[in-house]
């Protein structure tokens, strides 16, 4: 986590971005009763801004006469920066109902279909897939051709999803809760491992002042709904499913 170089908000220093940038990711970070929309991370200091921190302060850290302003040293950003119930990401394992979840959205499949068009296919063709999600590269389509049982499909599921536990477990370097893991498992299952580790996903969940294309880290996820270049709403759907885990804890297909 990028550290506080002055102080941020009413009154404050506001001396740079880089810094309004953080304060602002950090209090998108934190679930803010009454609060919905998230701040843009713009780096520049206002109303919006005033407020937020004003608001937190007021339900979070409970002061009656909140000042808007978060100090290098001072009990806003502190709590900020330690948000409950979080840890390293590399501690978590993922959990039974994000599996259950994932195997549902996934849908088990014992014969090969085209994902595009989740039709039966009798020939390889790029995005063939079986099992939960698996997709078949051309070396193994000879092994799938002619299906396989829900207990083989399980074993492949468990072999596919590894991979990307792993990679969320290394690559995030931020404390997290146990539901913010799951979801972005669930996210790198779908994208892919490198597709994840090259995210802007990925780079505000570490560093939630990052400057990136996306206004905030909601955006930074929604963007991923196009599947071979074509917009996908079935993609949408799924993303806006993995946002309610990652916000709420809410593990719900649509």
């Amino acid at each position: 986590m990028k550290k506080l170089s002055a102080s941020v908000g009413r009154g404050g220093v506001n001396k740079g971005a880089e810094d309004i940038r953080l304060i602002q990711g950090l209090l998108n970070n934190y679930k803010i009763p009454g609060v919905t929309e998230l701040l843009m991370i713009d780096g520049v200091i206002g109303n919006k801004t005033y407020s937020r921190i004003e608001t937190f302060q007021r339900e979070i850290l409970h002061i009656k006469n909140p000042d808007g302003r978060v100090d290098v040293d001072g009990q806003t950003f502190d709590k900020l920066i330690h948000r409950p119930e979080t840890k390293s990401a590399s501690l978590y394992s993922f959990s039974i109902k994000a599996v259950n979840l994932l195997k549902s959205i996934e849908e088990l499949a014992v014969v090969p279909y085209y994902d595009q068009t989740n039709k039966e296919i009798s020939k390889w063709v790029e995005g063939a897939t079986i099992g939960y999600g698996h997709l078949v590269s051309k070396n193994e389509w000879s092994k799938y051709k002619n299906g396989l049982t829900k207990v083989e499909a399980g074993m492949l599921f468990k072999k596919d999803l590894a991979p990307f536990v792993l990679k969320v477990k290394n690559k995030v370097t931020a404390n997290i809760t146990q539901n913010e893991f799951d979801a972005l498992v669930i996210l790198a299952f779908n994208i892919g491992g490198t597709g994840f580790a090259k995210s802007s996903v990925l780079t505000l969940v570490n560093n939630p002042g990052a400057n990136t294309v996306y206004s905030n880290l909601k955006e930074a996820w929604m963007a991923w709904k196009k599947s071979q270049g074509k917009h996908n709403q079935g993609l949408v759907n799924r993303r806006k499913a993995e946002w309610e885990i990652y916000t709420k804890g809410t593990y719900k297909k649509w």
